[in-house]
């Protein structure tokens, strides 16, 4: 079942690399009700502006050992294009994922992406995690 899935996995990676436009590195920290969080997002996108792609983040702790991270949060997130306006952009934003490998999660949101560059965009995420509402901000690099 395993083999299955990661094939299955494999097959959609590689069908939206194939038809990606974009694809971007994205650093992203999230305050949330917990704490902020920090992590990374490698993202495709279509040409009609729909993205998918991988998440991790998570706490980062400094003790006297070096940091250590905790509640990692890791998933898929989904833009779907909601308004487009010149170099400004509003998406609806799922994250589908677990934290702590035990519970599922899914984070439903909205993103302003504003292009600053043919390179770079920035974006500001508010979405509800934990019951609580949560805020991101995002910068997109183009690969």
């Amino acid at each position: 079942m395993k083999k299955l899935l990661t094939i299955l996995f494999e097959v959609l990676f590689f069908v939206v690399a194939a038809n990606a436009q974009r694809v971007s590195l994205v650093p992203t920290v999230e305050k949330t009700v917990a704490g902020n969080q920090y992590g990374a997002l490698l993202m495709f996108q279509t040409k009609k502006l729909w993205s998918v792609g991988g998440f991790y983040q998570a706490s980062l702790t400094r003790t006297g050992e070096g940091v250590q991270t905790s509640n990692p949060f890791y998933g898929i997130s989904v833009n779907a294009p909601l308004v487009r306006a010149g170099k400004m952009n509003l998406y609806a934003n799922g994250r589908f994922g677990v934290v702590n490998q035990n519970f599922l999660v899914i984070v439903p949101g909205l993103e302003t992406e504003v292009r600053v560059s043919r390179w770079i965009s920035v974006s500001a995420l508010m979405s509800m995690r934990m019951s609580y509402p949560s805020a991101a901000a995002r910068i997109s690099i183009k690969l």
